[in-house]
């Protein structure tokens, strides 16, 4: 029908998207209206969602031929439309668009559409003639594809059926083994899509009627696969859609080849590629599909598996850097929603198997952020010889974030410095954490600790050298940093000018000087010589008696110590006359510390008083202010750690912290530390309250364990 002079002249208006129509009395509501952009094969269904949907109609406007059909529950057209005709979706005002379900075939730039008219029946067995066969490949690698081929994974085809006895059979190129998908099947539900096999000797139906939202085939052995598109209706035109997506297992892995149980395609996958995988695995292919994905030490991940079908089965396997690998997979084959690495893990193996054609999805998501940008939680120890892909390179100038997740205590990075002289950098906190910062200076030859910094700047030669990170809050708590390594140029020496010594020229000068100053004090001297004499002897007498005294303690402490006594009231007592002895007499016979370490606030010394038994004497000295909740914490930088077994006097100390509650101003405490354990690196630091202000002292210089 032609709608009337009248409804053509109605003046039209557009509110919001939905355009209304007044004529004749009657009001109608534009629901959808589609410009044909390229012409062909074109079908059109609208279903109401409702039990009645009054005043719907579709109008066809085809250069100038007028199509109309109306109904309150559901209208199709098919046919083919040329460029520039208009498709519009009328109802009355109380319908809207959300009230129908609209399916549509429409021809687009991509679109493969039938040219000419397709041969009706499948050919016979040798037939050799060319006949139409549509061709496809997938070349985005597991799933994973560039922009610019994204939409070219699979083909859409359009065809038509122009009268009732037509058919269209069509032939899909493929290769043994390969997995063919016909999806997306589109068109009225008289239409019936068949597959078939073709060789020299036979021609086999394998299906009817292809009625699943995704239809999965493998390509036959030494057959072709077709298709043939049959409509039972005895009348109309009857255009029909399908994508086609074929998954060429010769070129599955990327690099020329079928993915192989065990992975042996290179490098593990990275994330930096995705976090999505996804391919198909053949019904003849026993042996099933693999990927490794590079994951590293101490990570969890949430893991989602998803198949075009069941009965799939997903093996789990950890590997480490040094070629062992560890199967975490669950009993029931099932796919686990969290996995965990151990410290070792470089990474994660992940086999696929299925009894039937199937395809199957993989997606990774992280639930502990990245240490750097590597997959990773940094380690906490330091290389032995040379660094690999565990720890993660800094770069200069640019920021760096990570995280402390709970237990871990040391984050450890790599920076290696180019400048043939070595560069200057100092650290910038961007985000201000519960962290200390450390650079560290490395041998290149003998990997040994030379010099730290605190983040201040520091001169690092040409190598390799390392970022200690170490938490500050306790250890449950989670602590998010960003940090950024400053780069202040290439160190240049200082250029030393060269001057002419003219002190020769002052020598009677000072002579002369000195002696007119000293002419006072002999005289003062020789009025006192009497008592000058009488308290040098007393002076030597009471030195006399301290040494004696340090002695004693020494012997004593160390009595107890190497005979196994430990006798915690002779040590305490040893310790605390040590407390109340001058502190310069001490490093005389004691012996150099060490370690040594003096701010204006304090002054830190360390003896190793048993090298067998792991003995560390320490000794404080605060100045003018007093230090509140002060504590010791042992640090290890190289990763080796010693156990605290026992302290003298009895303070309270939780794994490698010893807590000290008040440090008065102008006095000395002295402790005991037994340790016990292998070789290792021990620094020291002091931290606690003054005046208020949190205060750390860290002596840049570590004790030796042998």
């Amino acid at each position: 029908m032609r709608r009337t002079a009248a409804l053509l002249m109605t003046v039209l208006f557009v509110i919001s998207g939905i355009m209304n129509v007044s004529g004749q009395n009657e009001e109608e509501t534009l629901l959808i209206e589609e410009n044909i952009v390229l012409e062909g094969p074109f079908w059109y269904s609208v279903s109401c969602l409702k039990i009645s949907c009054p005043g719907l109609n579709l109008e066809i406007n085809n250069d100038g031929e007028i199509y109309y059909l109306e109904d309150s529950h559901k209208l199709e057209w098919g046919g083919f439309l040329h460029e520039g005709a208009v498709v519009s979706l009328f109802s009355s005002s109380e319908v809207t668009i959300d009230d129908v379900e609209i399916n549509v075939i429409m021809s687009n730039n991509l679109s493969n559409i039938e040219d000419s008219d397709l041969i009706d029946s499948i050919p016979s067995p040798g037939n050799q003639e060319e006949y139409h066969t549509i061709i496809t490949e997938d070349y985005c690698f597991l799933g994973n594809c560039d922009n610019s081929i994204q939409d070219q994974r699979y083909i859409e085809f359009i065809g038509i059926l122009e009268n009732h006895s037509d058919k269209d059979s069509i032939q899909i190129f493929g290769e043994p083994g390969d997995v063919i998908v016909i999806s997306n099947i589109i068109g009225n539900n008289d239409l019936k899509i068949e597959l078939w096999y073709r060789n020299n000797s036979i021609k086999e139906l394998v299906t009817n009627d292809l009625n699943e939202p995704e239809n999965l085939f493998e390509y036959p052995e030494e057959s072709e696969l077709w298709i043939r598109i049959i409509s039972s209706s005895s009348e109309g035109i009857h255009p029909y859609k399908f994508d086609l997506y074929r998954n060429n297992q010769s070129k599955e892995s990327g690099n020329g080849g079928e993915l192989q149980v065990p992975w042996n395609h290179g490098e593990a996958l990275s994330y930096e590629t995705s976090w999505n995988y996804e391919s198909y695995i053949a019904k003849s292919d026993q042996n099933g599909d693999s990927i490794l994905f590079g994951i590293g030490a101490d990570m969890k991940l949430a893991m989602h598996c998803s198949t075009s079908n069941e009965g799939v089965i997903f093996e789990f396997y950890l590997l480490d850097y040094f070629g062992n690998k560890e199967n975490i997979s669950s009993d029931d084959g099932l796919c686990p929603e969290i996995i965990e690495t151990n410290g070792d893990t470089a990474a994660l193996e992940i086999w696929i198997k299925s009894t039937e054609t199937t395809r199957w999805n993989l997606s990774f998501t992280p639930l502990r952020p990245l240490d750097g940008m590597i997959f990773s939680d940094a380690p906490e120890s330091k290389w032995i010889d040379t660094p690999d892909e565990r720890w993660y390179q800094l770069q200069l100038d640019t920021e760096t974030s990570g995280s402390l997740h709970s237990g871990d205590n040391i984050d450890i990075f790599l920076l290696k410095i180019s400048d043939n002289n070595g560069s200057r950098v100092f650290l910038n906190e961007i985000i201000k954490s519960e962290v200390n910062y450390t650079i560290q200076e490395i041998n290149q030859n003998t990997g040994a600790l030379v010099n730290t910094s605190n983040g201040e700047v520091i001169v690092l030669p040409y190598g390799n050298h390392s970022l200690r990170i170490e938490r500050r809050a306790s250890a449950e708590v989670e602590i998010d940093y960003t940090f950024k390594l400053e780069y202040l140029g290439e160190y240049q020496e200082p250029q030393i000018d060269d001057y002419e010594d003219l002190s020769w020229m002052f020598n009677d000068f000072y002579v002369l000087i000195g002696v007119l100053m000293l002419s006072p004090l002999m005289i003062v001297l020789f009025w006192n010589r009497g008592v000058i004499l009488r308290r040098g002897e007393a002076s030597i007498q009471m030195q006399l008696h301290e040494r004696k005294k340090l002695i004693r303690i020494r012997e004593r402490i160390s009595k107890q110590i190497n005979e196994n006594d430990n006798n915690d009231e002779i040590i305490d007592a040893a310790l605390m006359q040590l407390g109340e002895s001058p502190w310069n007499s001490i490093n005389e016979i004691w012996g150099q510390p060490e370690l040594r370490h003096m701010t204006e606030e304090i002054e830190i010394c360390a003896w190793k008083i048993s090298e067998k038994k792991k003995n560390l004497l320490i000794g404080l000295k605060t100045s003018d202010w007093d230090w509140e909740i002060a504590s010791i914490r042992l640090n290890y930088p190289e990763g080796n750690k010693l156990s605290i077994i026992d302290v003298s006097p009895k303070y309270i100390s939780k794994e490698d912290e010893i807590f000290l509650d008040k440090l008065s101003k102008n006095s000395q405490i002295f402790l005991r530390i037994m340790l016990d354990g292998k070789s290792a690196n021990l620094a020291l630091e002091l931290s606690g309250l003054v005046e208020e202000i949190p205060l750390a002292a860290t002596p840049n210089k570590i004790i030796e364990w042998g």
